[in-house]
């Protein structure tokens, strides 16, 4: 990311309401939301070693199966090789991945409920995702400090949750207070 780029959060692993097998990483800084499409959800698994583990190989051993361990261990490792990259870098990572500037989004929603949804508008397109709760509490802690996307941020939803999250944003800045442990707890 270039040094006059500052970034302010990241949400990993948030999917299309169309495609839930493929997860979706946002980046937050304060001149872009960048979204970068990072593959297959279960891409730290092995969809072959299930199936192949059950046919024996040319020797009649069957392949190794990658342990919870390790797969965790691999993501770790990737995230972490991932994390000293520019923005601009990781973007290349797949043509699916684009970024909407400050100036051109005109409106952010939050909809909390059942299933929550980030809506993101802009004058030629809508993007439109499902995070899980955490997710959303994450999104719900880093939209309202950047300051350029505060009067186009809609939240809405569950008044019940809302105000538990809400409780806990300067009203002035729109900073988090203290932790969210209350709010993501009633959830």
């Amino acid at each position: 990311m270039p040094s006059s780029e500052k970034q302010l959060g990241i949400v990993r692993d948030i999917v299309l309401p169309q495609d839930v097998n493929t997860r979706y990483d946002f980046y937050f800084t304060d001149k872009r939301i960048a979204i970068v499409c990072m593959g297959k959800a279960n891409r730290f698994e092995s969809d072959q070693s299930d199936q192949v583990s059950l046919m024996p190989s040319a020797f009649g051993v069957p392949p190794p199966v990658t342990s919870y361990v390790e797969k965790t261990e691999n993501k770790q490792s990737v995230e972490e090789e991932i994390k000293n990259w520019f923005l601009d870098d990781i973007l290349k990572l797949s043509k699916k991945s684009c970024f909407y500037t400050h100036d051109e989004i005109e409106e952010v929603k939050l909809v909390s409920g059942h299933k929550p949804k980030l809506i993101i508008l802009s004058k030629e397109f809508e993007s439109k995702f499902c995070p899980d709760m955490e997710q959303f509490m994450q999104l719900v802690e880093i939209m309202p400090t950047i300051e350029a996307l505060r009067n186009k941020l809609w939240i809405s939803g569950s008044w019940n949750l809302l105000h538990g999250i809400m409780a806990s944003f300067c009203k002035e800045c729109g900073t988090p207070i203290g932790s969210n442990n209350n709010a993501t707890e009633s959830s």
